[in-house]
């Protein structure tokens, strides 16, 4: 029996330098209270930032200040990750684009550029085709809804197995330090990083180890990915046509899970898109290398909008 370690069982605080942006807001009935960072002037074209599976608004630390000097953003946790509440629920695809389109709604946000990091990206990609009155534009970082490789991931493939995925998700509470090599497959370099950003990380992996709520949304969402995408695949290349808004993809060199072939399956079928790949960088590129990121989302920016 695993003992309870109250060290990770703190609230979840935000980067230091995003405390203050931080807010709450309840969305849908029943009410769920998602958690949120908000910067730049309202009257800027809006951006909304989705997160990646496991982690959380946080994953923007670096790219939320400097873009909101030119544009409003909005930076959510996704129901069940982070400080949003975790109802004990299916966590589908189509639930959580439900949640960002009711977030919009209550914002007042009519159309928005949309950008996603991994499953954000899936998710942003997918509400394009389904709500795509509301999107003005896409940058996907490491994932697109053309990203059934990452499905074959063994260490994604064994968490997706039931009983298997919880068995090792709480394993991980025994070792902090395991926990936190958990990481490396997200990142190229992650000991080159700097020492806050490695320490954050470490203190924050192992918050979510100890998460019972943000394990059973893990757990809950890549099943019912791997089985959504499944199913999607047949229609994707039709539905991908449909896609009007200007689209920017961006990958780190040394990506695992979202590759150079999916990158270049979404231009066969997409148009008006554009891809850069961003060297020694992998799966979080807004992390690794925040500045060739920023150069290069802000260029695309200024050139579509």
């Amino acid at each position: 029996m695993v003992t309870k370690n109250s060290k990770y069982q703190s609230a979840m605080l935000p980067w230091p330098a995003l405390a203050e942006k931080g807010k709450q807001i309840k969305v849908g009935t029943p009410e769920l209270n998602l958690f949120y960072f908000e910067a730049g002037e309202r009257n800027s074209e809006t951006i909304i930032l989705i997160h990646g599976l496991g982690d959380e608004a946080d994953t923007w630390r670096h790219v939320i200040t400097p873009l909101s000097e030119n544009y409003h953003l909005y930076a959510l946790d996704l129901p069940g990750f982070g400080r949003s509440e975790k109802p004990d629920v299916d966590y589908k695809p189509g639930y959580m684009i439900e949640k960002i389109i009711q977030f919009m709604n209550k914002l007042g946000i009519t159309r928005a550029i949309l950008m996603g990091s991994s499953l954000g990206g899936i998710l942003a990609h997918q509400i394009a085709i389904s709500h795509p009155d509301r999107v003005k534009g896409l940058i996907l970082v490491g994932g697109s809804i053309l990203m059934s490789g990452a499905m074959r991931d063994p260490s994604l493939l064994l968490m997706s197995l039931p009983c298997i995925g919880k068995w090792l998700y709480t394993r991980l509470r025994k070792n902090s330090d395991a926990a936190y090599a958990s990481l490396k497959s997200v990142y190229y370099q992650l000991q080159e990083m700097p020492e806050d950003d490695r320490d954050f990380l470490y203190f924050r992996v192992n918050q979510r180890v100890w998460d019972d709520g943000q394990r059973r949304a893990y757990l809950s969402t890549l099943k019912q990915l791997t089985s959504w995408i499944k199913q999607a695949q047949a229609d994707l290349p039709h539905q991908l046509k449909l896609i009007q808004a200007p689209t920017l993809i961006i990958r780190g060199a040394f990506d695992q899970l979202f590759s150079e072939a999916s990158a270049e399956a979404v231009m066969g079928f997409q148009t008006n898109v554009s891809k850069t790949t961003i060297d020694v960088a992998g799966h979080l590129p807004q992390q690794e290398k925040p500045v060739a990121f920023l150069d290069i989302v802000s260029q695309w920016l200024v050139d579509n909008f």
